[in-house]
């Protein structure tokens, strides 16, 4: 059934070389029934994008002033009118079958909320690692109500900048119920440089990935990561202290 809305955010010329492997694997995904596609207002490239992948009626180009992520994912929510949504990074590529995925997996669960785990990727979208994924997952592999994304939207304010999803986690803590999704479902993209770069679980990931980039040892990242992952499976999120 395809219910669900994808908000893509590409606001900066970075996102650009990626977002035509983003758009293609979520038109591609069965569960999409159209796509929000965020862009600064002054932007020149996106037709050139678009005409890339080829017509596709479900997308929808909003043109934003650039805010920070919170924001402009809070104004695309107002768009959906399906009963789920879910966000991906213009840099970010779905598995196959994500969403599908994620909605049999709500029904089984019978959750309102729906992450699944993810692989790293260097900037040239090769696998590198598997991320654990254990105490929330990366906003690009969410799937939740937009009734409730509605009803509790991102904080922006200067102090949230950054960590936006992070507070979000914790103020649906006791209203919303979250469940995990035991599968890889997204390729994360660990770019040399983006705004999210400076967060130390971003700078992290960076680490592992230049570790994973080097002869010999990348396969030895590769296969000791997806045996930490395998074991550390649940269909359910660890709770993270504030």
């Amino acid at each position: 059934m395809a219910d669900v809305t994808a908000i893509v955010t590409a606001m900066t010329d970075g996102e650009r070389p990626h977002l035509p492997a983003c758009l293609n694997a979520i038109i591609a995904d069965p569960g999409i029934a159209r796509v929000l596609l965020c862009i600064q207002d002054s932007n020149t490239w996106i037709d050139e994008v678009l005409k890339s992948i080829g017509p596709d009626a479900r997308i929808e180009v909003l043109r934003m002033s650039i805010d920070p992520p919170g924001a402009v994912r809070n104004e695309a929510v107002k768009h959906v009118e399906t009963e789920w949504l879910a966000f991906c990074d213009g840099d970010d590529v779905w598995c196959e079958g994500k969403t599908a995925i994620q909605r049999a997996h709500a029904d089984e669960q019978n959750a309102d909320f729906v992450g699944g785990d993810h692989y790293l990727t260097d900037e040239a979208g090769r696998l590198r690692a598997v991320a654990l994924a254990k105490y929330l997952p990366m906003t690009s592999a969410w799937m939740v109500r937009t009734s409730l994304m509605q009803q509790y939207p991102f904080k922006w304010e200067k102090k949230y900048i950054g960590i936006e999803d992070h507070q979000w986690w914790f103020d649906t803590m006791s209203v919303i119920k979250k469940a995990r999704c035991p599968r890889l479902l997204l390729k994360y993209r660990v770019r040399g440089f983006s705004l999210s770069s400076f967060e130390p679980s971003k700078a992290r990931k960076a680490r592992v990935v230049s570790l994973a980039s080097k002869p010999v040892l990348g396969w030895a990242v590769f296969l000791l990561t997806a045996c930490l992952w395998f074991v550390n499976r649940s269909k359910s999120y660890r709770p993270l202290l504030k």
